[in-house]
């Protein structure tokens, strides 16, 4: 699998809720943010200055073959940043079990459009069984006026995380379903020192390291990082 063969798990049904006693507090159009529609979407409402909260959950078809969640959310108009979110959290379930990874929006989960900013993606690297996340929208949602759009909800598997990495006679192997030409890869030995590095032009690449156990860091051509440990024979 190749990221240009990423198949995409929609959210396939929703539930939604208001905490607190609200007037004006809701999901309008909750059922837009479910399916593969990535055009429209559901709004959270929340009245400004009230102790309540408004939530959304998007349940997912798949839970243990999916490690990447992906969610994208939006505004009227207001361009999108980490300060201007400071009211929405989201929090992961496998069923109705908490995964404990509650947290607000930050800069490294936040995606912003490149030519919308007032839309963007929450992006999640995965390493437990999911098939839901909560998307709370707070009264602290001032410069929103109070509401969120969310459009879409889809789960994915990355094929860099976990990848297989193969060693033999100071040769590593890497799965050859990757497309890594271009990539740089890093050995670290298990001191913590980098030994190796290079860039790939095969999924085959030699070392002259001894044998040993090492961390493999592979960073692909788009900046993203994953690593795993190969044992080298």
């Amino acid at each position: 699998m190749s990221f240009a063969q990423i198949v995409k798990y929609y959210a396939s049904a929703q539930t939604n809720q208001v905490h607190g006693v609200c007037i004006g507090c809701g999901v309008v159009n909750p059922l837009n943010a479910v399916g593969p529609n990535e055009a429209d979407y559901s709004v959270l409402q929340v009245s400004i200055g009230l102790l309540a909260r408004t939530e959304q959950t998007l349940i997912f078809p798949n839970s243990a073959y999916t490690n990447k969640l992906v969610i994208g959310i939006g505004s009227n108009g207001t361009p999108l940043n980490a300060q201007v979110l400071g009211g929405v959290s989201i929090e992961t379930f496998n069923g109705d079990v908490s995964n404990n990874d509650y947290q607000n929006l930050n800069n490294d989960i936040l995606k912003l459009g490149a030519d919308d900013p007032s839309r963007g993606e929450i992006e999640l690297t995965m390493n437990k069984p999911y098939d839901r996340i909560k998307i709370n929208v707070n009264a602290g949602l001032l410069s929103l006026g109070g509401e969120l759009r969310v459009y879409y909800g889809y789960q994915y598997r990355d094929p860099f995380i976990s990848f297989m990495a193969h060693g033999q006679n100071g040769q590593v192997t890497l799965d050859k379903n990757l497309k890594v030409e271009g990539s740089e890869v890093t050995l670290i030995n298990t001191s913590g020192k980098e030994v190796f590095r290079t860039k790939l032009n095969s999924n085959t690449f030699e070392t002259n390291q001894p044998e040993g156990l090492y961390i493999i860091k592979l960073q692909t051509k788009d900046g993203k990082t994953h690593s795993s440990k190969v044992l080298l024979k």
